[in-house]
């Protein structure tokens, strides 16, 4: 059988007669390179929609992340007619918070919240797959899938300007200042075919409060508060 694995352990469970064992394994691999952005807990890196609003009936978000802090906002985006989505640890958990609307009577509660997962402060990496085609959602970690129903009734997701990476904007608003922003790192990190760590890489995006330094012999990128 094909496995996908960093590392394996093999455990015997049985001896020949003599006290030997024979063993042969066969493993093929090839080299993975990935430019991998440092979060320091305080910038953020938000990509800007180039209509200043974004309205979509599906969507695909996918990145990898490792950390040793048990809270923190991973992304968040927002719209003025009370959409917002934002993907957040809390208490070493993955924390998905989604909303596609209100109307105007404010008789249609949309508030969904999906926990998955644990222990994912291990500074180990691990890999967010969201798909989103109106309200159906597959949240998939570390190849766990876990299929939902938003509540409400609308189908369309509408976010205002941008959506920021490593965190939230700052908004003033009590709610917003009350999360912690992520400190760690995050690889491939792509929205709606969107390559955000490339555009990254490309000086094509402008973190919020940082400055970005990219080391080539380590294929790392970075993104630091300025001092």
């Amino acid at each position: 059988h094909a496995v996908i694995a960093r590392y394996i352990r093999i455990v015997p469970l049985d001896w020949s007669g003599e006290g030997q064992i024979g063993l042969r394994t066969e493993v093929y691999g090839c080299p993975y390179w990935a430019d991998v952005i440092n979060f320091d807990g305080h910038a953020v890196l938000p990509y800007r929609f180039r209509n200043k609003k974004m309205k979509t009936l599906k969507d695909v978000i996918t990145l990898k992340f490792k950390t040793s802090e048990s809270e923190g906002v991973i992304f968040h985006g927002e719209g003025q007619q009370g959409d917002y989505i934002t993907l957040e640890l809390k208490k070493a958990k993955l924390v998905l918070n989604l909303n596609l609307g209100i109307n105007q009577y404010g008789s249609i509660y949309g508030h969904t919240s999906v926990m998955t997962g644990s222990l994912l402060d291990d500074h180990h990496w691990h890999s967010i797959v969201i798909e989103r085609h109106g309200r159906n959602i597959n949240l998939t970690l570390d190849r766990h899938m876990q299929h939902f129903r938003t509540n409400g009734e609308f189908d369309y997701l509408d976010l205002d300007y941008e959506i920021t990476f490593g965190g939230m904007p700052f908004s003033g608003k009590p709610s917003s200042n009350s999360r912690k922003n992520f400190k760690g790192c995050m690889e491939s990190i792509n929205y709606n075919g969107n390559n955000i760590t490339d555009l990254a890489k490309r000086r094509k995006l402008e973190p919020s409060n940082g400055v970005r330094t990219f080391h080539s012999h380590l294929n790392f990128w970075e993104v630091k508060e300025h001092t």
